[in-house]
């Protein structure tokens, strides 16, 4: 696990926020976290998309929010911020979208500690639901291919939508395929059947290929 100590002016509160953290992590039962520290440059969220900090921490004071912060925190890591409780306000639109957690100035090995603690957390409970809304995204989307694919079948075989979902699952069965995938590929042959509604057949008149609606004329 990595955190990093992002400094902004020297002296004051951030240099006695990177002796705490360094205290925290120095602990036996913290003996799998490193601590690094750098400036805020304007290349920081770069730094963090390529490097994947777990946590940013940062003293207020020295090293106050603004565009930079939503930019850097748009990578994934976390923030831990120490600062004063009238400057709390300044952080409220960014911990609706990001895991962010305050520590109270000075800052104390303690409270740093929790802070940390409380913004793992608060990643890991975010990407379970950025999981769980990719996964209802994806089921949304296979449930609308499969749909069209026995939309298909109903009219061109003219049966009913359970014998068309009851086809499209026998050949998924038969081929260990996904029964998305299938539906995927009857809609791909889809314009092969239906030249006429794709302007496949002027296509071939326009490049002199043979028609797709005379065959014969490829003899």
């Amino acid at each position: 696990m990595r955190a990093w100590l992002v400094q902004g002016e020297p002296g004051g509160e951030g240099d006695a926020l990177g002796c705490v953290l360094r205290q925290w992590a120095g602990r036996p039962e913290n003996n799998h976290w490193s601590v690094d520290c750098l400036r805020r440059t304007a290349d920081l969220a770069s730094l963090v998309q390529a490097s994947r900090p777990d946590v940013l921490v940062l003293s207020e004071p020295s090293c106050p929010a603004g565009p930079w912060t939503a930019e850097v925190l748009a990578h994934g890591a976390g923030l831990v911020v120490a600062a004063a409780l009238e400057r709390a306000e300044s952080y409220r639109a960014l911990a609706e979208q990001h895991a962010i957690q305050l520590t109270p100035l000075p800052p104390t090995v303690e409270a740093v500690g929790l802070a940390i603690l409380n913004v793992l957390a608060c990643l890991r409970r975010q990407h379970g639901w950025e999981a769980r809304i990719e996964q209802l995204q994806q089921r949304l989307t296979d449930r609308i291919v499969i749909e069209r694919a026995k939309g298909i079948l109903v009219e061109r075989l003219g049966i009913s939508e359970r014998e068309a979902y009851k086809r499209l699952r026998v050949l998924s069965r038969r081929q260990r395929r996904q029964i998305r995938d299938i539906a995927q590929s009857l809609l791909d042959t889809q314009p092969l059947l239906l030249p006429e509604m794709n302007g496949l057949s002027g296509l071939a008149h326009r490049e002199n290929l043979p028609s797709l609606d005379h065959p014969d004329d490829a003899s």
